[in-house]
């Protein structure tokens, strides 16, 4: 009698039949089982791979992703997303080649009720977990009771410094510092983002100015932190920046007026249709009313968005926020209250859960300042450790 194929009989060189035969991977019941950590990453979360695990042929690679998330289901009954974009992210680390970085990372953007998979910008919330995943699975030794993590993110080609706990030799999760859409408490970790700015796109401001009027409306175009964010005053469409998340997700009249500004903005720097994308994301300011510096939204306006308002603020976006709104001559600078002179100082921003509070570092040059850093504290937590199985049906 014949022997009846085994997944591992699957016609190789294929790049489906070159990754089953990954040591890592367990193969039965016709599922595949890829090593997989999930974790809280600030305010997001979802699963984190070890690049070696995943297929390296990129098409293979996001079917994986796909099928353990199952974001096409508005509900992904059938896999590990959480029916939210905040949810949807995934994190994917490797030792890095470069001499200036302990590991590189790649950042994923599903949506729920899409099939799409997005390889834009950091995701600086969820860029919070790669620092422990990295000490953890032995890519970085640890330094003391706090050891920092070099990292390089892939997508923006930006690197960043992570700061990771690890009293007693290993990382821990346990500590006192808490953020604002966290219930609880954790160890911090602080991460902080250095020049040169304006990786994704080209330039810091990629429009060329630091204020622009499209559509009649004033608004700031900043490329920092890996994302492309625009900036606007509230007031300019009729809000007062101080809505509820519930009231801007079924705000139809602001999408409708915000959509086509963000579109031609995206234009302006070079992108050809954002009508699906995410960037450039619109970030709607306000002066601050809890001694904050300023008042934020961190919206989405694309067609397809199931929420138009982020829970808290974008760890990304608050990148870009702060930059521009200590740098003179832009839309959020004149609403900004900084209030310090000095040439380090914390920077708020109020959001719909709460407050985030960035680190600010400024340099005097010869014509002007400029932001020679900014970090941010941050929480994550790792939820589980082992693996998440895929059907290998839809692989194939």
């Amino acid at each position: 009698m014949e022997k009846a194929a085994t997944p591992r009989d699957i016609a190789s060189p294929s790049p489906l039949g070159d990754w089953l035969e990954t040591p890592s991977l367990k193969i039965a019941g016709g599922l595949v089982g890829i090593p997989c950590s999930l974790y809280r990453g600030a305010t997001s979360k979802g699963p984190v791979f070890l690049a070696s695990d995943l297929p390296r042929d990129n098409r293979l690679r996001d079917k994986v992703i796909l099928a353990a998330l199952n974001p096409e289901h508005p509900g992904q009954i059938d896999g590990v997303g959480g029916a939210e974009t905040l949810s949807n992210k995934v994190i994917i680390v490797s030792p890095s080649p470069r001499p200036d970085a302990d590991v590189d990372y790649t950042f994923l953007q599903l949506t729920p009720g899409s099939t799409s998979v997005s390889a834009f910008g950091n995701s600086v919330n969820m860029g919070t977990s790669v620092g422990p995943f990295a000490v953890e699975k032995g890519l970085v030794n640890v330094l003391g009771d706090e050891t920092p993590v070099r990292i390089f993110a892939a997508n923006s080609q930006m690197n960043y410094t992570s700061i990771v706990q690890t009293p007693d030799n290993a990382v821990t999760y346990a500590g006192a510092a808490s953020i604002d859409g966290v219930e609880g408490t954790s160890a911090p970790v602080i991460v902080t983002y250095r020049p040169p700015f304006g990786n994704l796109v080209g330039a810091l401001f990629p429009t060329g100015q630091r204020r622009d009027v499209v559509g009649g409306v004033p608004v700031t175009v900043v490329d920092a932190g890996g994302d492309v964010c625009m900036i606007f005053r509230a007031d300019s469409l009729g809000r007062t920046g101080y809505e509820t998340k519930e009231e801007l997700d079924s705000d139809r009249d602001l999408v409708e007026k915000l959509e086509p500004i963000r579109r031609e903005v995206g234009r302006l720097i070079g992108f050809d249709d954002v009508s699906g994308d995410s960037s450039p994301g619109p970030i709607m300011v306000a002066p601050p009313r809890a001694n904050g510096t300023i008042a934020a939204r961190k919206l989405a306006t694309f067609t397809d968005a199931p929420a138009h308002c982020h829970a808290a603020f974008s760890g990304s976006g608050a990148i870009c926020l702060t930059m521009a709104s200590v740098l003179s001559g832009t839309v959020a600078f004149d609403l900004a209250a900084i209030g310090s002179t000095n040439h380090s100082f914390d920077f708020t921003i109020e959001h719909p859960s709460g407050c985030m509070t960035l680190f600010v570092e400024k340099t005097k040059g010869n014509t002007e300042e400029s932001v020679s850093g900014i970090s941010v504290l941050r929480t994550c937590r790792k939820l589980f450790d082992g693996m998440v199985y895929v059907p290998l049906h839809v692989l194939s």
